[in-house]
């Protein structure tokens, strides 16, 4: 019953997340938010399988995609900063780099740290496909995605501790319960407390990523970049083994063709070509 309850609540964040002003209260802060945020990714680069060593003219072929990245890096947060002229004050500085992981995603921080796996070298994305994706990660930044998931960690890390200890009470009847219950309910506190977050983070896991797609055409849009050939290079099929970051893309693709089929469906052009200029406005 207390397991049910305390993830009942945790889906009423949800709630909070829908309401910006209850979102910001609720906010962790922002170093706190970096360094959490921080850490997670690179647990998460731990847990992942290195590329193999180059050699020859691998080598040279890894030495230009990381400079192609980097290059299209610094393009895109020149133009985030344009589109975004509030974001300075959350992100000081994008930076770009190319971790020697040999599955194809990405991952990021709270500071604005972008990084690429080798892996996606491996789908031969051409220029305009290589900076969506980068704008894509970038969006979550944008968006603050990572301020938020972390601060949902931290409230239910926050209501696990206070209210287990405090039901626990009522269920023990003497000191002697209480202490041989202790162990017990620090376990379940824990465990409650990373069930709930991560149901919260799934359920809201879909807007985001939705979000940081239509940031990403906002930018590119400001680019000049064509959103049509974008999709077109990014038309590979879903294996049933694609890890989780080629099932986003794939989502991602899925509502990109959407928007164009929005867009030729909508009448006058004019009006139409509004979908790709303002779409990616993320909520304040």
């Amino acid at each position: 019953m207390t397991h049910k309850f305390f993830i009942h609540l945790a889906l009423s964040l949800l709630l909070l997340h829908g309401n910006n002003a209850s979102a910001q209260a609720l906010a962790a802060p922002t170093t706190i938010s970096n360094i959490y945020s921080d850490i997670d990714m690179r647990m998460r680069l731990a847990t992942k399988a290195n590329a193999k060593d180059c050699t020859g003219e691998l080598c040279t072929l890894n030495t230009a995609f990381d400079a192609q990245v980097q290059q299209l890096g610094e393009r895109l947060a020149a133009t985030a900063y344009k589109v975004y002229p509030d974001l300075s004050t959350s992100v000081r500085k994008f930076t770009f780099i190319v971790a020697d992981k040999k599955e194809p995603s990405m991952a990021s921080n709270d500071a604005g740290k972008i990084v690429v796996f080798r892996g996606i070298q491996s789908l031969a994305l051409n220029e305009e496909a290589v900076s969506f994706i980068l704008a894509r990660e970038m969006g979550h930044v944008i968006g603050l995605h990572h301020h938020k998931n972390t601060s949902t960690k931290l409230i239910l890390s926050v209501l696990a501790s206070v209210l287990f200890p405090a039901m626990s009470l009522f269920s023990a009847s003497n000191v002697a319960a209480q202490a041989s219950t202790t162990a017990a309910t620090s376990v379940a506190s824990a465990a409650t407390s990373y069930l709930g977050s991560e149901a919260v983070l799934f359920k809201i896991k879909p807007s985001q990523l939705i979000e940081a797609d239509n940031i990403a055409i906002n930018l590119l849009t400001a680019q000049g970049w064509d959103m049509r050939s974008v999709v077109r290079i990014l038309q590979f099929e879903e294996a049933a083994d694609s890890n989780g970051w080629l099932k986003d893309l794939h989502i991602t693709t899925q509502h990109l063709n959407d928007l164009i089929s929005t867009e030729d469906a909508s009448t006058p052009k004019t009006e139409a070509a509004a979908i790709w200029q303002e779409v990616g406005t993320p909520a304040q």
